[in-house]
């Protein structure tokens, strides 16, 4: 999924009003039991895209999303899949093509009604529907007949508008083959061909089940009015200040959600977050502030309240591969040369790990042996006097604003690039601009970049990101616009093959390949650092989905919550 290279989410209560989406508030959450209470203070920059699991794909709305929507399969508390909404793990045809999912009984939309198999039908068209712009439809392109399906609702679209009508009176009766609701808890969904990522793809958000009765009464509204069956709801939304969930009385696991609620604070910036936690007024801070990292790691109250890991995640500058200079590839290894990736480790305090290449040392196929770039300025000026720049060049360097870490990161990588003769200019964006920018074909040269896994798999890497056969004008995943025939075809040999082991080096392969052509600078991946209070009780980091709130709660007997303001 599309990231910053220090996008944070943390999230607290403003009591400020403001125009916005808003529910009715319903009878208050029951009481709390020992191990259970609490409303969770939290606090982002800005308000997130949206909480419609077909059109959020982003480090800071999948958290929230995930409150309110589930799939049929999760995650336990590392990367082994689990049923979620299913009851079991699906039986799967002896050809790999076939999956069978039971769900399980009794499962409630927040809407009161029932979860039914047909839900999954519904929601699953919807992602592939063109009119939905969903980013997540090329995940379920396999699914048999997901095409033809694609064809067809874009020809309804067309005609609708022809005839001035809404597209809902002029709908052929076209619908996915592959997927079939075979009764009311049974969906059996067929690939076009195998596919050993699929069940991964299953417990994305974008796999939620989403009621048909919802879209049709809220619309495009929807993102602000979700009814889900996750641990919680929404109670209020206000855009530009404040986001409130509560729990969900209708939820399906035993115990949980443990929380009451989630309230989220939008506004302020990572100081002011900073200075909120420590006056006890956040219960979590989801990424420490890089002025105030080695001062918190230096301070006994707070080290011990510190969780880290490394997560799947890799920060790159891309290289667009169609627009000169980089269309030469002896200026792109220049770039790799040209610039000294520990000192931009050293800029965030060293909370990472130089990238070698694509993959984070995570994920599986992961190349501790792959052959790299060392920081070697001679060689890169020799590279670009052979491309014909021995002079140098200018390019304009597209960064976030909105998190200083990123800003200084590009004001270091562009006085490497000046000690080459590269000439760097910094255009500074706030991210969804950045995101719509780099997407475009022909738009933008150079610019910092960065992917988070969707799941753990080598594919979510370099399918999604280095497939040329995959470009396309607008909204490309594909930033630097890389195509290498070879690639493709290996790629796609690697997509079809059931064979885990050897699969895995056929994706090796790839990257070694990938690595040579140098589309990216290959920079870093961040280990990423979170700080709770001591009353915020089982909190621990997901390698997957980051944060899981549904098992948090907060101890009201802690001495500490007793002191606070």
């Amino acid at each position: 999924m599309r990231s910053g290279a220090a996008l944070s989410l943390g999230l607290a209560v403003l009591a400020l009003v403001a125009p916005g989406c808003r529910r009715p508030s319903g009878p208050a959450a029951a009481g709390s039991d020992s191990g259970r209470g609490g409303v969770l203070r939290l606090a982002v920059q800005t308000d997130i895209q949206s909480l419609d699991p077909a059109i959020a794909y982003d480090t800071f709305s999948w958290p929230l999303v995930r409150l309110v929507y589930q799939s049929l399969l999760d995650y336990d508390e590392g990367t082994t899949l689990v049923p979620g909404l299913a009851e079991r793990l699906p039986s799967i045809s002896a050809d790999g093509r076939a999956y069978t999912f039971r769900l399980r009984r009794g499962v409630r939309f927040s809407n009161g009604r029932e979860l039914v198999a047909r839900d999954f039908v519904y929601s699953i068209e919807r992602v592939l529907d063109p009119q939905t712009r969903s980013p997540g439809e090329g995940f379920f392109r396999n699914t048999r007949g997901a095409r033809a399906f694609q064809e067809a609702r874009q020809k309804d679209g067309d005609l609708a508008r022809e005839r001035g009508v809404t597209r809902e009176r002029w709908t052929s009766p076209t619908r996915v083959v592959g997927l079939q609701e075979i009764d009311r808890y049974t969906l059996r969904v067929e690939l076009e061909a195998p596919d050993l990522t699929f069940l991964n793809i299953m417990a994305m958000p974008f796999a939620s089940a989403v009621p048909r009765e919802a879209v049709a009464a809220y619309g495009d509204q929807l993102y602000c009015h979700p009814v889900g069956t996750g641990p919680f709801t929404l109670k209020e939304w206000r855009r530009g200040t404040r986001m409130r969930f509560r729990r969900n009385a209708r939820y399906y696991v035993r115990g949980q959600p443990r929380l009451d609620g989630v309230a989220v604070m939008v506004g302020g910036d990572s100081v002011v977050h900073q200075m909120m936690f420590e006056r006890g007024e956040l219960d979590l801070e989801w990424e420490i502030p890089l002025p105030d990292f080695v001062r918190i790691m230096g301070d006994p109250k707070w080290k011990p309240l510190v969780d880290s890991e490394l997560i799947a995640r890799t920060a790159y500058l891309a290289l667009n591969c169609e627009l000169k200079p980089f269309t030469d590839v002896r200026v792109r290894r220049a770039m790799n040369y040209a610039i000294n990736k520990e000192r931009v480790l050293q800029i965030i305090n060293g909370r990472g790990v130089v990238a070698r290449g694509v993959l984070p040392p995570t994920m599986p196929g992961y190349d501790p042996h792959l052959r790299t770039y060392s920081y070697d300025p001679a060689r890169a000026k020799q590279l670009l006097a052979e491309a014909g720049y021995r002079g140098g060049f200018a390019v304009p360097l597209w960064v976030r604003a909105d998190t200083g870490q990123e800003v200084r990161i590009a004001e270091a990588i562009q006085q490497d690039l000046a000690e080459v003769g590269i000439k760097a200019d910094l255009k500074t964006v706030a991210f969804a601009t950045l995101i719509d920018a780099m997407g475009r074909r022909k738009n933008v040269q150079l610019g910092l970049f960065g992917w988070s896994q969707d799941y753990p798999d080598p594919s979510n890497f370099l399918d999604v990101l280095l497939r040329g056969d995959r470009i396309v004008e607008v909204n490309c995943n594909n930033a630097a616009f890389y195509s290498n025939p070879q690639v493709d075809d290996l790629l796609r040999r690697a997509a079809r093959d059931t064979d885990a082991k050897r699969r895995l080096g056929i994706y090796q392969q790839v990257e070694q390949t990938v690595v040579d052509d140098a589309p990216w600078v290959f920079l870093l991946h961040p280990l990423h650092f979170t700080l709770h209070q001591p009353w915020l009780r089982d909190h621990r980091l997901h390698p997957v989905w980051s944060e899981r709130y549904e098992g948090l709660w907060l101890d009201r007997s802690d001495a500490a919550w007793r002191r606070r303001p």
